[in-house]
């Protein structure tokens, strides 16, 4: 069973690596290209809502990459001075918090998005929204007028790799599955491989 969540949190790594690039090629593609534009004497004012928007999920997307590479900004103090079996204990009191955080996210996100709520109005927008005052298909961006629904989806991506990241961890620091042979982050790019 462990195995298995392993291999679901390597997809969703390698997804989250996908993701990222593109997001981090759009945010350096849009900045530049308003950047000229306003060299030319105007504003591509969609540019900077996408670029603003592409930043905030790369932050989601990369979070969830770092849980799992263990590449996130730690203080590691403790982990240097306490034994051994300590430090193992921290990890795995770190890994738990991690999946009690990403588990009240993602029930978060399936409240806020309400799914049952949607299919009991028919998938009626408009009925859905007087039943529950839960304006969140309707909501659009301020500039581009696009469906924010689409760009809120990265939260519940954020918390269900997350929690398959923090539940691999959790194995691996627990000893119920084999730590991997080499250390995530140890490539020749700096880039972990989970």
């Amino acid at each position: 069973m462990f195995e298995a969540i392993r291999k679901v949190s390597r997809l969703f790594a390698a997804i989250d690596r996908v993701l990222l690039t593109a997001l981090i090629a759009a945010i350096t593609l849009l900045v530049l290209a308003n950047v000229a534009a306003r060299s030319m004497g105007f504003t591509i004012a969609w540019a900077d809502e996408l670029a603003v928007y592409a930043m905030i999920m790369a932050g989601f997307v990369g979070a969830s990459l770092m849980l799992r590479l263990r590449t996130a900004p730690s203080v590691t103090l403790l982990h240097e001075i306490l034994p051994e079996r300590v430090v193992r204990l921290l990890r795995i009191l770190i890994a738990l918090t991690a999946i009690v955080f990403a588990g009240l996210l993602l029930w978060m996100c399936w409240l806020w998005f309400d799914p049952v709520g949607l299919a009991a109005a028919g998938f009626d927008i408009r009925r859905f929204e007087g039943a529950t005052f839960n304006f969140i298909y309707t909501e659009t961006t301020p500039v581009m007028g696009l469906p924010s629904a689409y760009l809120f989806l990265v939260m519940p991506w954020f918390a269900l790799t997350a929690l398959a990241h923090a539940a691999t961890n959790l194995a691996e620091d627990a000893g119920m599955i084999a730590p991997p042979t080499e250390p995530p982050a140890a490539d020749a790019n700096g880039e972990g491989a989970a």
